[in-house]
């Protein structure tokens, strides 16, 4: 009897680097050990060496050629070179199966599956057993009994498979750094790369935010991975030379074993010296554990400063957000706390929310300056995600949005500029019926002019000064600086033209 042909499979997950360094493809790393663990035949199946970070489109395809299946985990840092390079290597192999899977992946995929007709298969959701079934489906590709995703028949109609149960039990799931997954990967780049990693511990988001895509698409329970495996990855990465651990929880903190994880890491950098940083998202309302985990962190020189993520301190644009049962108290308490113990602290606001004014969204920032936030705030700018509350049409039309495209700039990098010109882009909300375009036009001037003055240190001494002699406010003392007569200060109306 003939044994089957291997089936070849190539998995990408394209990352932008941070400061010279590149990701570990956790995603794809773990539909590969979730497949090798519980295929019918695990031999069948040849895995290539996965795509992930950003290069050349030919040498995407150079790395595919020849691939039988090929999946990729879409975001937006990666939605546009990944479909170009889906694109080209249906055109060379037109019976390759395509497969994209990931948040940038709309729930409702119909409209991305017609201008995309290269695509076979879009899933939605977690993907380790999604992706095994679809394995053990090539080639025949008999897809009526796999949940959770949707792809078109040979009309061109959408069929949209309904969603499978949320995998509770997460001890199933193999890691991908324990298995071995990445020993193939490292060995092939021996020192070529300085390796991230990407770090669970559990899985869900209780809150419901409309600008997330994390907790508004499933606002989900939360599911534990194994106390026996955390502390084996965390062995695995001191082991391994990696200097930097980035946690994907959504809310670290919340759960009470969070302390003994960062004890854990932080005996690790005792006894190994690695890993350097260990990167965590407070949990919401936790008040206590949130301070004691970055707290432990900082003494252990695992974290370089703490994010504190109020988005907006407006309470109607809290509400309208679904953002108000976070509690403003918690950020302001943490902050003061982080700050009496000398842990700098970073602040994360979002312009351009639905129901936040212009007036509101400067008195926010003048407000965070007055409670003791002198080190920096993140300006982000409102970006829409497909999977999001805040992604719909409806939501939109509801809020008066007016959204762009726009070119994306790798917040930890640079302006890209590609010899294959792919570029990312992302939807950015510039105006809404609370904040007309000019209006976000000024909060955006109003926001660099902070960061100028004030965050950057140029009049930091001589705006507090004011503030505590005068008794101006900072949103005055910058405000100031914004609406100067620019014919008696020729300079700032330079600037703010």
């Amino acid at each position: 009897m003939q044994t089957p042909a291997p089936v070849s499979v190539g998995l990408v997950q394209i990352n932008n680097r941070f400061s010279g360094q590149s990701y570990l493809p956790y995603t794809i790393g773990l539909l590969q050990a979730y497949a090798e663990q519980y295929a019918t035949d695990p031999g069948r199946y040849q895995f290539a060496l996965p795509i992930y970070k950003r290069q050349h489109i030919e040498r995407n395809l150079e790395c595919l050629r020849g691939v039988d299946i090929a999946a990729f985990s879409a975001y937006v840092w990666n939605i546009n070179i990944s479909l170009a390079t889906a694109h080209r290597l249906k055109e060379e192999n037109p019976h390759c199966l395509i497969v994209f899977g990931g948040p940038q992946v709309p729930d409702r995929a119909g409209d991305f599956l017609q201008a995309h007709p290269f695509v076979d298969v879009a899933v939605h959701g977690p993907g380790e057993q999604t992706f095994l079934q679809l394995l053990e489906a090539w080639p025949d590709n008999d897809w009526s009994a796999i949940p959770g995703i949707s792809h078109l028949d040979s009309e061109g109609r959408l069929v949209a498979n309904e969603a499978g149960e949320r995998l509770k039990d997460l001890s199933v799931i193999p890691s991908p750094y324990l298995s071995g997954t990445f020993d193939k990967l490292m060995a092939a780049m021996g020192g070529e790369e300085t390796w991230i990693v990407l770090w669970e511990t559990n899985r869900g988001c209780p809150y419901s935010c409309t600008f997330c895509d994390w907790g508004s698409a499933i606002a989900s329970k939360i599911a534990s991975f194994n106390m026996d495996r955390i502390r084996g990855e965390a062995d695995w990465f001191s082991n391994n030379a990696i200097e930097f651990v980035f946690c994907c929880d959504a809310n670290f903190g919340i759960l009470p074993r969070d302390i003994d994880i960062v004890r854990y890491v932080a005996a690790n950098k005792e006894r190994f010296g690695l890993p350097h940083a260990l990167s965590v998202q407070n949990t919401k309302n936790a008040t206590e554990r949130a301070y004691l985990t970055q707290k432990i962190l900082n003494d252990a020189g695992l974290n370089k400063g703490v994010t504190v993520s109020f988005q907006s301190l407006d309470k109607a644009t809290l509400e309208m957000v679904k953002r108000d049962n976070i509690s403003l108290d918690t950020y302001e308490e943490l902050q003061r706390r982080f700050m009496e113990d000398g842990v700098a602290t970073y602040t994360d606001l979002i312009l351009g929310l639905p129901g936040e004014t212009y007036q509101t969204y400067i008195e926010g920032i003048g407000h965070c300056i007055e409670n003791g936030q002198h080190n920096r705030i993140q300006f982000n700018n409102l970006s829409i995600l497909p999977n999001s509350e805040m992604g719909s049409g409806e939501y939109q039309e509801k809020y008066g949005m007016v959204v762009v495209e726009s070119r994306s700039v790798n917040f930890h990098g640079h302006l890209e500029k590609n010899d294959d010109g792919i570029y990312e882009t992302q939807m950015l909300s510039v105006a809404t019926s609370s904040m007309p375009l000019e209006d976000w036009r000024r909060a955006r001037a109003f926001s660099w002019m902070t960061a100028f003055l004030h965050f950057d240190k140029l009049l930091q001494i001589p705006l507090l000064a004011a503030h505590r002699c005068a008794g101006t406010s900072f949103t005055a003392l910058i405000d100031g600086f914004v609406n100067a007569d620019e014919k008696h200060y020729p300079l700032l109306g330079e600037i703010n033209g």
